[in-house]
C-alpha cells in the first residue's frame, strides 16, 4: 500500500507511454499498418543515425570517465580539508546557472568575435614571431566536441563531487587508521580500502553521469541549433529533426533501441561495479574482525 501511489504514477506517466512507443515502433506512422521490423531496419541503414550514434558514443566515452575521474580527485582533495563548505558551495554554483545564461556565457567566450579570439588576436599582434590570427568559429571547427565536453564537465563536476564526498564519509575511519598503523602508504590505502568501499558509489555516479550526458543536449541545441557541426550531431538532434518531419515510426524505433542500450549499460555497470550482497557482507565481516584485532593491539601498545 505504501508503494502503490508511486507505482501508479510510474505506470501512468512512464511505463504505459513507453509500451505505446514500443507498439508504434512496429507500425507505419501514416496509416497505422503493421510493418514488423521495417522501422528498425530503416533506422540502422540511415547515414544520419550512424553519424549521430558514433558521435554520441564518443561523447559518452570522453565525458563520463573525465567527469568521474576529475570529481573523484577533487573529492579526495576536499575530504580532509577542514573549511571545505565554501568550496563545495562554489562547485554547486554551475548547477544553479540557467541554461540560457550558460549558453550566453559560452557564446561570449567562443564566438568568432568572442573573448578567446580577442585574447589570441591581441597576443599575435604584440608578439611579432606569432602569425596573424583572424579568429576561429569554434563551434563550426574541430574544437566543437572538446568545447561541448568542457561545458558538460563545468556543469556537472560539483554535483558529482558531493556524491563522492557522501560515499567517502560512509567509509569506516577505523580501517584507514589501522592501515596507517600497519604502515600502508597512500596508494595502498586507496587500492585496498577506499576503492573497494566506493564500489556502490562508482555504480551510482557512473549511471548518473551517463544520464547527465543525455540531458546535456539542451545546451548543445541552444548554442548550435538543429544542424550543428558534424562532430556534435548527437542522437537527440536526430530525434528532434525526425519529430519536426513527423516521422514518428522512426522516432519510436530509435527510442526503443536507446532504451535497450541504456538498460544494457545499467546491467553491465551493476555487474561490474556494484558488489554482490553476500560476498560483500562476508568481506565486510572479515575486514571488521581484522580491524578490531589490530585496533585492540594498537591500543595495548599505546597503554604500554
Amino acid at each position: 500500500m505504501f508503494l502503490l501511489p508511486g507505482f501508479a504514477g510510474v505506470m501512468v506517466f512512464y511505463l504505459l507511454p513507453f509500451l505505446e512507443v514500443v507498439r508504434r515502433s512496429f507500425l507505419k506512422s501514416g496509416n497505422g499498418a503493421f510493418v514488423g521490423i521495417d522501422n528498425y531496419q530503416t533506422v540502422f541503414v540511415n547515414n544520419a543515425f550512424r553519424l549521430a550514434a558514433r558521435n554520441t558514443l564518443l561523447y559518452i566515452a570522453l565525458g563520463v570517465p573525465l567527469l568521474m575521474g576529475i570529481s573523484l580527485i577533487l573529492a579526495l582533495l576536499l575530504r580532509n580539508l577542514v573549511p571545505r563548505r565554501k568550496f563545495v558551495s562554489a562547485m554547486l554554483l554551475p548547477m544553479a546557472v540557467p541554461a540560457a545564461v550558460m549558453v550566453l556565457v559560452l557564446r561570449i567566450l567562443i564566438d568568432r568575435q568572442g573573448l578567446i579570439n580577442g585574447i589570441v588576436t591581441n597576443m599575435s599582434e604584440k608578439i611579432a614571431m606569432l602569425p596573424a590570427f583572424e579568429g576561429i568559429d569554434y563551434l563550426n571547427s574541430g574544437w566543437a566536441l572538446a568545447i561541448v565536453v568542457c561545458s558538460f564537465l563545468w556543469k556537472n563536476t560539483g554535483y558529482m563531487v558531493i556524491l563522492w564526498l557522501a560515499g567517502l564519509a560512509a567509509l569506516p575511519k577505523e580501517v584507514e587508521e589501522a592501515a596507517r598503523v600497519d604502515g600502508a602508504n597512500r596508494w595502498q590505502n586507496w587500492h585496498y580500502i577506499i576503492r573497494p568501499g566506493l564500489s556502490g558509489s562508482f555504480f551510482t555516479i557512473g549511471m548518473l553521469s551517463v544520464l547527465q550526458i543525455f540531458k546535456s543536449y539542451r545546451e548543445v541545441w541552444m548554442v548550435a541549433g538543429n544542424y550543428p557541426q558534424e562532430k556534435i550531431y548527437f542522437l537527440q538532434h536526430l530525434l528532434q529533426n525526425w519529430y519536426l518531419k513527423l516521422e514518428f515510426d522512426r522516432m519510436a524505433a530509435l527510442t526503443v533501441l536507446l532504451s535497450l542500450v541504456l538498460l544494457a549499460v545499467c546491467l553491465c555497470l551493476q555487474k561490474r561495479l556494484e558488489p554482490d550482497g553476500e560476498r560483500a557482507a562476508v568481506k565486510k565481516n572479515k575486514c571488521a574482525n581484522r580491524v578490531r584485532r589490530r585496533w585492540a593491539l594498537c591500543k595495548s601498545y599505546r597503554g604500554k
